[in-house]
């Protein structure tokens, strides 16, 4: 995988989501769950699009 801008934002919200997700058993709660969850998986889909655009 390249270097581009749009990967470069998955790599953050990949991180950004696995420290949120993390801070769940020490008192983060659902909600930590759920918003961790969801930065990961919109970093997924940011990967995919950087994967598209990096083989055009």
């Amino acid at each position: 995988m390249g270097t581009t801008t749009t990967s470069g934002w998955a790599v953050f919200w990949f991180t950004l989501g696995f420290t949120t997700l993390g801070t769940a058993p020490i008192g983060g709660g659902i909600f930590s769950l759920l918003a961790g969850g969801a930065m990961i998986i919109y970093s997924g889909v940011l990967f995919k699009s950087a994967r598209t655009k990096e083989e055009a």
